[in-house]
C-alpha cells in the first residue's frame, strides 16, 4: 500500500470482491463474506454471515460459550481447541445464531 499504483490495484480488485457495492445496514449489522478454497485454489463453499455490530457480537460469543462452559454436565476437554471441536458443530451453530449471527437469506433472521 505504499506506492500509487498497489493502492490502485488493491482498490480496484476489492471493487470486484462480491459484496463490494453493498451500503451499510441502518440498524449497525456487519456483513462478512467468506470463501474456503481447497489447496489449488478452487472455491469449495462460500457463506455470508451477519451479525450485530462486531463488538457486541465477540461480547455476546464469549458470554455464550462462558455459559456453556458452566452448564452442569457440559464435558470439556484441557487443551486448546478450536470452536467446532471444543463444543461441536451444531452446538456452535445453536450458540452463534443466539450471539446474532445469521446466515444471509437463513429464514430464522430477526427482522
Amino acid at each position: 500500500m505504499h506506492t500509487p499504483a498497489v493502492r490502485g490495484a488493491v482498490t480496484e480488485l476489492s471493487r470486484r470482491l462480491l459484496g463490494a457495492t453493498r451500503e451499510p445496514d441502518p440498524d449497525g449489522r456487519a456483513l462478512v463474506i467468506a470463501t474456503a478454497r481447497d489447496a489449488a485454489g478452487r472455491p469449495l463453499a462460500t457463506t455470508a454471515p451477519t451479525s450485530p455490530d462486531p463488538y457486541e457480537m465477540t461480547g455476546s460469543l464469549l458470554a455464550w460459550g462462558a455459559s456453556h462452559a458452566a452448564t452442569p454436565g457440559t464435558t470439556l476437554t484441557p487443551g486448546t481447541h478450536g470452536p467446532v471441536t471444543a463444543v461441536g458443530l451444531r452446538t456452535l451453530r445453536d450458540g452463534t445464531m443466539q450471539a446474532g449471527l445469521y446466515e444471509v437469506g437463513d429464514t430464522a433472521v430477526p427482522k
